[in-house]
């Protein structure tokens, strides 16, 4: 039987509705402003961008223009300008999405993660952009990226860079949600091989207030305590079945996920459940999927803003977000390169034992 909520409200639709309208257009405004005036807009900048015709994709607003990164490998000096010319070798390809609920952000905000596993992993990294709430809901966005990555994929002018059976994708909140869902859109079955969903949102049939109660008894306030409703109500349309693989992944059928998974949670974050319940009902049956919960973090702690933290604080979660990124490069080099089906986690954070506490490998 399908799951379906009810909907919120008269005064709670308008109250979710306006909250998503001003997080949308504050964070175009103040994005627009660091671009503007150049204030740490791109921490790291692709090496060039890719823009697909508009009219290969479902519509005229669907973001067409994707960044990519090349490793520090790449035999070439590519300008931002140019686009790369044929290597001798083909390197793996690592599709990226963005956070934000479905409602902000930008791949700017990953652009130190796209450049520095482009460089760890030695692979290219395209980061993909994506329609935002409350002005397009679900499936928009499965679509829009579907249609995305397809054009992509058989672009004539990144084709010869990158090789085919290399082919992963993963990203951050929304966005490993978003990743889990295209690896299991018929037109990419057998073209994604590899998925890293990071912190993601798999399961949309719990309540906020559920998913809340579920977090360790000493865990801090969650950050999406007071944006989980919200969120899901700009992204789920009225009347949608939650069970929908494309909407909660968690509903997927095994054979249709990819054989290669890195799953990442955080311990204090109300959305670690939703990896949980994956792991437990995909771990047994995908060899090579691989549950990395972090411990003693909360829900975005790879991109928090750092500026009014303890300078201890924010040294300590640099060092767990880097260790994490190199666990994540080692993981993807062994299934591109030795296709091995373990993680060595002897390597995590060598000769580092003040971190050992809050790693935790599943």
């Amino acid at each position: 039987m399908p799951t379906v909520f009810p909907p919120p409200t008269f005064l709670k639709r308008v109250r979710f509705f306006l909250n998503l309208l001003w997080m949308n257009n504050f964070v175009r405004f103040y994005l627009f402003v660091r671009r503007l005036y150049r204030v740490g807009y791109y921490k790291d900048p692709p090496t060039f961008t890719l823009t697909i015709s508009q009219h290969k994709l479902p519509s005229y607003w669907a973001p067409s223009t994707v960044e990519v990164y090349l490793p520090k490998s790449y035999p070439t000096s590519t300008s931002s300008s140019t686009i790369p010319s044929p290597s001798s070798k083909r390197y793996p390809l690592f599709f990226t999405l963005h956070g934000g609920g479905f409602n902000v952000g930008h791949p700017v905000l990953d652009s130190e993660f796209n450049r520095y596993i482009s460089d760890a992993a030695s692979c290219v990294v395209v980061a993909l952009a994506y329609r935002k709430t409350p002005y397009s809901q679900w499936p928009v966005q499965v679509n829009d990226l579907t249609a995305l990555v397809t054009e992509v994929l058989k672009d004539e002018r990144i084709s010869h860079i990158y090789d085919p059976s290399k082919v992963a994708i993963g990203g951050f909140s929304a966005g490993g949600n978003l990743s889990t869902a295209l690896s299991i859109q018929p037109e990419l079955k057998n073209k994604i091989h590899t998925i890293v969903p990071i912190y993601p949102v798999l399961d949309f049939t719990m309540t906020t207030q559920e998913k809340l109660a579920s977090r360790p008894e000493n865990a801090p306030p969650d950050v999406l305590r007071h944006m989980g409703d919200f969120f899901s109500f700009g992204y789920i349309p009225a009347g949608t079945d939650r069970e929908n693989p494309s909407l909660s992944p968690l509903f997927a059928k095994a054979e249709d996920l990819p054989d290669n998974i890195y799953l990442v949670g955080c311990e204090y974050d109300m959305l670690n459940i939703d990896s949980r319940k994956f792991y437990e009902k995909f771990g047994k049956i995908k060899n090579n999927l691989v549950f990395d919960e972090v411990k003693d973090v909360r829900h975005g702690f790879t991109h928090q803003s750092v500026e009014r933290m303890d300078p201890k604080v924010n040294e300590k979660l640099n060092r767990i977000t880097f260790d994490l990124y190199d666990r994540l490069a080692i993981w993807l080099i062994n299934v591109w390169e030795n296709g091995k089906k373990e993680i060595d986690v002897s390597t995590h954070g060598a000769g580092d034992t003040e971190l050992g506490d809050d790693i935790v490998i599943l």
